[in-house]
């Protein structure tokens, strides 16, 4: 260490030394609460001793760098007392503030202790790069002063590559152009807890590049343009082992696009997410994933998208024990749970079990899957609008892939009602085929004033889809006038067809005509 610094740092450690040593750390209750004030810990050195003035108006960069600067080569935590310091970025520098190596940044509070950027920044101006292991930043706010600023999607507010074991707690990054918060290359085993991310010109976070073992954890990404928390690994890269819990993810009318993407790569599937116990309240989207779990969350989407979309050869995907609500009503064919396969790319091994979910649309569904390979169904409570809508279906299944088949759809299990024409709809495209229907132990059910849910199983479009189906046990309540109809002429029939209903014997099956509404 330089001998000026050692000076610096004795002084203000002296300074310090009867500081408290205990400090508050409850959990905000909402986005814009100023946070309680938490004072000095014992033993640290402040910014102030440095130089930094925290008035709102001087460049307190040099000052501040200096601090950072001295506190990882002495191994001091850095306290930065109540104000506002403006922070300009460093010359011929694409960031304000550099941490390089161990440090712990302490505030005095969310909203208390504010590092604001500079107006006029460079549009990839980040306003603190992170690159050194075992880094804490806690009890503070980050400015990104956007209103004073030109448009520019990668001036970021904490951006972070090449760091280990990294700690943000009780953070709030607002008023950037870009994003709030960026992990990039090589950033593993970051956890964040109690942030807050809102009003951002891109997202709340980004997983960018190489990035492993992250934790979200009781934290509100709320009102940023794009996504609120966004994966976007690019090339090989791979995002994986992500947890989100306990954190509230809300586009707020900043945004109709998804707030959360769970995404891998064509060559690089990203793989390991869980996110549990979450309110969510917009779309959610998962594209090229393996091993995603979305479970405990309840939410509502306004935005004109399904709510949760499983895209491309995802797999092992579980969708269970939520609570959604599909509020949106500006786009038709949108669904609750949306599976979605393309041309040599389809999901498999897709779960959804024991959700609640309610459409409010009558043009849309509860479950659509099209193009998947495989997908189970089960012990869900599915609710349409109680509208007439024809062709649409609280599940939706459609074989459009003629490069790979269909190969197994289990529905068991599941309650399904006022939707707008259809409990479960069977249709194909063409020559593709769907190798397995199960149908089982499934209760139908219209109970809207006028009821249009009117037939509860239809196994067939004319396609001839369906090579083997399966149709046994199902419960036929109030509303449904046609039980079980169109039955593939070709197609293997087992299971008893729900001849022994619990509401009398079914009428013999029928043909009609139920398309796919597209």
């Amino acid at each position: 260490m330089k001998l000026a610094n050692l000076c610096l740092v004795a002084t203000a450690l002296a300074a310090c030394h009867c500081a408290h040593e205990s400090r508050v750390t409850s959990v905000r209750r909402d986005v814009h609460e100023p946070g309680p004030e938490v004072p000095p810990p014992a033993g640290a050195i402040s910014v102030k001793a440095f130089g930094a003035k925290g008035d709102g108006a001087t460049d307190d960069r040099a000052a501040f760098q200096a601090a950072l600067d001295a506190a990882a080569s002495g191994n001091a935590e850095l306290y930065v007392p109540p104000g506002t310091y403006v922070i300009d970025a460093q010359p011929r520098a694409l960031f304000g503030l550099a941490i390089r190596g161990t440090v712990h940044l302490r505030g005095a509070g969310q909203d208390r202790t504010v590092l604001q950027q500079a107006a006029g920044a460079h549009p990839s101006a980040r306003l603190i790069n992170v690159s050194g292991d075992r880094v804490v930043i806690e009890d503070l706010t980050l400015d990104g002063n956007r209103a004073a600023q030109q448009p520019g999607e990668q001036r970021h507010g904490l951006f972070i590559t090449d760091t280990g074991e990294l700690e943000v707690r009780r953070v709030t990054a607002r008023n950037f152009t870009g994003d709030g918060f960026y992990l990039y290359h090589n950033a593993s085993g970051s956890r964040f807890t109690q942030v807050v991310a809102t009003g951002n010109g891109r997202n709340g976070l980004t997983l960018g590049g190489m990035v492993n073992h992250t934790e979200i954890l009781d934290s509100k990404f709320v009102g940023n343009t794009a996504q609120q928390v966004d994966s976007e690994p690019g090339g090989n890269n791979v995002v994986s082992n992500t947890t989100i819990t306990g954190s509230l993810l809300d586009n707020a009318g900043a945004s109709k696009d998804y707030v959360l993407t769970c995404s891998g790569t064509g060559g690089a599937k990203g793989h390991d997410w869980t996110v549990t116990h979450n309110t969510i309240n917009g779309p959610i989207f998962i594209v090229w994933a393996d091993h995603v779990t979305i479970a405990d969350n309840t939410g509502t989407n306004v935005a004109p998208k399904s709510f949760i979309t499983i895209n491309r050869s995802s797999s092992d995907i579980t969708i269970r024990h939520n609570k959604l609500v599909q509020a949106q009503r500006d786009a038709a064919f949108q669904a609750g749970v949306y599976v979605v396969g393309t041309k040599g790319s389809s999901p498999e091994r897709i779960l959804i079990t024991d959700n609640d979910i309610e459409t409010t649309f009558e043009r849309g569904y509860g479950v659509r899957a099209t193009g998947a390979t495989s997908i189970e169904i089960t012990d869900n409570r599915l609710r349409g609008a109680g509208r007439p809508a024809a062709g649409f279906a609280g599940i939706y299944l459609r074989a459009t892939l003629l490069d790979r088949d269909f190969r197994s759809a289990v529905m068991r299990g599941n309650t399904i009602r006022n939707f707008g024409a259809l409990g479960v709809s069977v249709v194909g495209n063409g020559a593709a085929r769907l190798l397995s229907v199960d149908v089982s132990n499934n209760t139908f059910e219209d109970d809207s004033a006028v009821p249009s849910m009117t037939t509860a199983i239809s196994l067939d479009d004319g396609s001839g889809a369906a090579q083997k189906v399966q149709v046994d046990g199902n419960t036929f309540k109030r509303g449904v006038r046609d039980r079980v109809i169109n039955y593939p002429a070709h197609a293997i029939r087992e299971g008893r067809g729900d001849a022994d209903d619990r509401d009398g014997p079914a009428p013999a099956p029928e043909v009609r005509d139920h398309r796919d509404p597209r």
